[in-house]
């Protein structure tokens, strides 16, 4: 982004430009002396790119570089969609309506329902009088584990 006339961005292009990789800058203010090194390296044949679709355009989408990071499969990741949204429209510290959760889970109250008896039967959501809450394993495993990349 930003190049002196020495800098190590600049050295980096540099070799990357002597191993045939594609070389690119974004142009910085005229003015500033922090932009020479990649005005030099604009005027020596590196492409010019102004945002993330220009160097897509150039390079091609990451996923066409490398398999899709993610992190380990969790048991909700087994969930099928319709169960993964009821789970998610539970409220965190209280217990919630069919009709509430059917809403943040922008599905019918029937549907939240049967979806609400799969998830208890699976250890994640219990019933509290007219309402459902998510077990504590459920609130470690919804709200505390890092999400997959």
């Amino acid at each position: 982004m930003e190049a002196a006339c020495r800098s190590g961005s600049l050295a980096t292009a540099r070799a990357a430009e002597r191993l045939g990789r594609f070389t690119m800058g974004v142009p910085g203010p005229v003015t500033s002396s922090l932009s020479s090194g990649v005005h030099e390296l604009l005027r020596g044949g590196a492409t010019l790119v102004t945002d993330a679709a220009e160097v897509i355009e150039l390079v091609g989408d990451m996923g066409e570089l490398a398999p899709p990071r993610r992190g380990p499969v969790l048991p909700r990741d087994l969930l099928d969609p319709a169960a993964r949204a009821v789970l998610a429209a539970l409220p965190g510290h209280r217990p919630a309506g069919a009709g509430e959760i059917a809403r943040g889970a922008r599905t019918t109250p029937d549907d939240a329902i049967a979806r609400l008896y799969e998830l208890r039967a699976l250890g994640y959501v219990e019933r509290h009088g007219d309402g459902w809450k998510l077990t504590r394993q459920a609130l470690i495993s919804v709200r505390g584990a890092p999400s997959p990349c």
